[in-house]
């Protein structure tokens, strides 16, 4: 808004609201935009969410190895 307010030359001393100001420059309200843009997207998330496990193994090296770094026979 502050941006907004900069850009039309009006101060805060002006008193005009936020919904004025979003008129006169064709502003949508970003905060209503990205609650709606969460809202759907939690939807599509809990409808095609599926679970993959997969299994590391570790591979462990002994102290002479962790030195030296790993032996080429």
């Amino acid at each position: 808004m502050k941006f907004l307010r900069h850009l039309l030359g009006i101060t805060k001393l002006n008193k005009e609201n936020n919904q004025c100001i979003r008129q006169k420059t064709g502003a949508q309200n970003i905060v209503k935009e990205i609650k709606q843009y969460q809202k759907d997207g939690h939807k599509q998330t809990t409808k095609t969410s599926t679970t993959v496990s997969t299994k590391r193994t570790k591979e462990h090296r002994t102290t002479e190895e962790a030195v030296e770094g790993p032996t080429s026979s």
